[in-house]
């Protein structure tokens, strides 16, 4: 049977436990970089950045309270802006973007205001700039549509020399975790977040069983075996406590298997837009595939036209020959029958139709004469002259005679004498 005293033992033990345990959770400054080797990879982070593409994890409700800090808001200006930057040469295995993902521990930014919130994504933004170089920075975003609000940065690795070299930023182990460090320092600490572990290999419990799901999303979910304590149970936890720490591992396993289905769609989806592109060709290459088509098929018909235009040339020349052949058969059966020398007579006809084209190919190779203006003959002044050689011209009484011939003759109509007049004439 207990003693007052022993109950007071017992009450001061659980009591100085509860004092000295870890609290629930710390609150980490979180900064992950990702390499995109490709445009179609490019392309479909950004797709999800601007919740172009269906996103499972993303509250639709909220996706109007995400802000873009820096660029424009689609993928496709992105990438423009990207092209603006990048060198002319670049390397097979070229690194073509490092992604950042600004964030912190679940607890600790929803614990924020916004206004807080801002200022940590904003002073991380200029943290980037500055390492990077401002316009390097290519698009910047604050998703507040998901469960915990972070900030989604795309960046174009280019050095001094204005080449794409990732490696001289996050190329080793080192660098990555001095860049954690500095970050922490810097930024972090501002906001009241920490830096992780330095160097840890994170094989506590509940990091174990979160790796195990993210390798194993189908392994079932084990429940930690509550704390019984010491003697007389000194040192054990309560059922509350228990069960807040076995909600703790079901929410991590779930949360990993949630992450690995996520990056399993994330993959699927980056590997179906590179194959499009493959066999559609990205819009730039269809807009100039339409033009190709338009020009292939305007030429096609010019060419149509050509070849019909030439098959009525071909045409014509056919008849002419034939024109011509029947006239030279013609000429020299008509020199035959009317005693002629045949080959005079042929030359005759070849020199007369000679001299026709002569004339019919003189407008088209002096078109000078055409340029002749009838106001130089009537500025000329010699109106006696004119009036002379018109009075003196034999056209004169031709003119006199058609106009006789020209007399309404038939008017009258005289009948013969032995005729009577019309009745009412």
């Amino acid at each position: 049977m207990r003693t007052r005293h022993d109950e007071e033992g017992i009450n001061l033990a659980m009591t100085i436990g509860r004092l000295t345990r870890e609290p629930s959770y710390r609150s980490f400054a979180i900064l992950r970089c990702a390499k995109i080797k490709t445009m179609g990879n490019m392309g479909a982070s950004l797709q999800h950045t601007f919740r172009e593409r269906d996103t499972p994890n993303a509250d639709t409700r909220r996706t109007p309270e995400n802000t873009v800090l820096v660029g424009g808001d689609t993928s496709r200006a992105i990438l423009d802006a990207w092209k603006d930057r990048a060198p002319e040469k670049i390397r097979s295995n070229a690194v073509h973007g490092l992604e950042y993902f600004v964030g912190g521990s679940p607890e600790a930014l929803n614990a924020m205001s916004r206004k807080q919130q801002d200022a940590y994504f904003t002073d991380a933004l200029d943290w980037l700039k500055a390492r990077h170089g401002a316009e390097n920075v290519l698009s910047a975003v604050i998703h507040r549509d998901e469960s915990t609000p972070h900030m989604t940065v795309m960046t174009i690795p280019l050095d001094e020399r204005g080449k794409l070299n990732a490696r001289a930023l996050v190329g080793s182990r080192e660098q990555l975790s001095a860049m954690q460090t500095d970050f922490a320092e810097r930024v972090g600490k501002t906001h009241g977040l920490e830096r992780g572990l330095q160097g840890s290999p994170a094989r506590h419990e509940r990091v174990q069983r979160a790796y195990a799901h993210l390798t194993d999303p189908d392994a079932a979910v084990s429940l930690p075996e509550r704390r019984r304590g010491a003697i007389l149970g000194l040192g054990g936890e309560t059922e509350a406590e228990w069960r807040e720490r076995a909600s703790e591992d079901v929410s991590d396993a779930v949360r990993s298997v949630r992450a690995v289905r996520l990056r399993e769609n994330r993959a699927h989806a980056v590997e179906v837009f590179t194959l499009k592109q493959q066999i559609h060709g990205t819009p730039k290459m269809q807009k100039e595939l339409s033009s190709l088509q338009y020009d292939n098929s305007r030429l096609h018909r010019e060419l149509k036209a050509t070849e019909t235009r030439a098959e009525l040339i071909a045409k014509e020349n056919r008849r002419l020959h034939a024109i011509q052949d029947g006239m030279v058969a013609g000429g020299r059966t008509f020199a035959r029958e009317n005693g002629l020398d045949e080959k005079a007579f042929m030359a005759r006809l070849q020199t007369a139709a000679q001299k026709a084209l002569d004339e019919f190919d003189a407008p088209a190779a002096k078109p000078a004469v055409k340029a002749k203006a009838a106001t130089r003959t009537r500025t000329t002044p010699q109106p006696k002259a004119v009036v002379e050689a018109v009075e003196q011209s034999p056209k004169k009484k031709t003119v006199v005679q058609e106009r006789v011939r020209e007399e309404p003759v038939v008017e009258h109509r005289i009948k013969p004498k032995d005729d009577a007049w019309d009745d009412g004439h």
